[in-house]
């Protein structure tokens, strides 16, 4: 913990949790362009940035820059009716940078929700049941 730093800065890709400014702040396709401009007055011009917490997969494109979410390596939730679920799949992202831009390659890796399932309830967690009955497999 004592070497945590809030963002990962390279030459040309700023990477964070939620937002440089805040690691639980959410940045969605809906984000004020204002926001977005008060954030790269801030934290950095790269032409690339990249951040997670809403473990949704998303590529937002801007005028000479872009921002990346990969999703959600071990908790990508789904609302495929009424409720959340946590689906089995571990999605990443592969940035290849080429020249000035990055092109994004998204990734889902299915795997088997019996399997995580099976290791709740063989776990000693509190409310392992009902952990166990939010799991379900593809969406």
């Amino acid at each position: 913990m004592r070497t945590y730093a809030a963002t990962a800065q390279f030459p040309d890709l700023l990477c964070f949790h939620g937002s440089p400014a805040r690691d639980n702040e959410e940045l969605v396709a809906s984000t004020a362009a204002s926001h977005w401009a008060t954030l790269r007055d801030s934290y950095g011009v790269q032409s690339a940035w990249a951040g997670g917490h809403t473990h949704k997969p998303l590529h937002l494109p801007y005028e000479g820059w872009s921002y990346f979410n990969p999703g959600s390596v071990g908790l990508p939730y789904e609302r495929p009716r009424e409720r959340m679920v946590n689906v089995a799949r571990a999605e990443y992202l592969i940035l290849d940078h080429a020249g000035a831009s990055w092109t994004p390659i998204f990734r889902a890796v299915l795997y088997s929700v019996e399997d995580v399932i099976r290791g709740i309830l063989a776990s000693d967690m509190p409310h392992a049941r009902w952990l166990a009955g939010e799991w379900v497999g593809a969406v």
